[in-house]
């Protein structure tokens, strides 16, 4: 799992608006760091650090909600909700896969065919979930899903 990153800059002494704008830019910068590992699939753990990335950026907004319009707020929070899920989604195969992978390892079984259908079967609904992330991620960038957060955060804060 990726370490948070540092947030620079960042002053207890300055106003909550100035101090929030610094740790959701740093915390949503972080999560969208790991798209294009997460798109190409080359690599679970940027799956992964997407994910803990954007439960961070979550947790931020929730813990400061009331600082935001409450409408605007609503939208921008199940934006990321939508996609943690998602995320989660595909995640949770990848747990389940290597838990069965090395439960399979354990087992001298003079017959383990029972066991790779069933991985492979894991392995092919992970390809669907992670289809529909990858069909996710790609709207959200259409719609200009990173620009409006920023303009979310100036607007607001």
């Amino acid at each position: 799992m990726a370490k948070a990153k540092k947030i620079p800059y960042l002053n207890p002494n300055q106003p909550l608006d100035v101090s929030l704008q610094k740790i959701l830019r740093t915390r949503f910068g972080e999560m969208i760091s790991f798209e294009q590992g997460t798109i190409d699939g080359s690599d679970i753990e940027a799956l992964h650090d997407m994910r803990v990335a954007s439960r961070r950026v979550q947790a931020v907004l929730k813990i400061f909600r009331a600082a935001f319009p409450r409408k605007k707020f609503k939208k921008e929070y199940i934006e990321i909700r939508s996609l943690i899920r998602a995320l989660g989604e595909v995640r949770d195969f990848d747990v389940l896969i290597d838990k069965m992978e090395a439960f399979r390892k354990t087992q001298n079984s003079p017959d383990p065919r029972a066991m790779d259908m069933l991985i492979i079967r894991k392995k092919f609904e992970r390809q669907e979930k992670r289809k529909i992330l990858i069909q996710q991620i790609n709207g959200m960038n259409k719609a200009g899903y990173k620009e409006h957060f920023y303009r979310f955060l100036t607007e607001f804060l």
